[in-house]
């Protein structure tokens, strides 16, 4: 589910604080309902691919070059 949550806030343009959007808007999401949503989402701003500020998500640099792999 990992790949998911980081290709949807590429798709979204949550790249920054400014642009992040609200975990409520991926657990919404058919893709991404999972009773583990919460911890998948821990696990990937333990390794630095995303951050949480106030319950909304972005993607790091790291997370947008892993969002960018998916593609080539």
């Amino acid at each position: 589910m990992d790949e998911e949550i980081i290709s949807m806030l590429s798709n979204l343009g949550a790249l920054n604080e400014e642009r992040a959007v609200s975990k409520s808007l991926l657990s919404n999401s058919e893709r991404l309902r999972s009773v583990s949503l919460d911890e998948d989402i821990l696990m990937l701003e333990g390794r630095g691919y995303l951050k949480e500020v106030h319950g909304r998500l972005y993607l790091t640099e790291s997370g947008l070059v892993r969002a960018m792999s998916n593609y080539s």
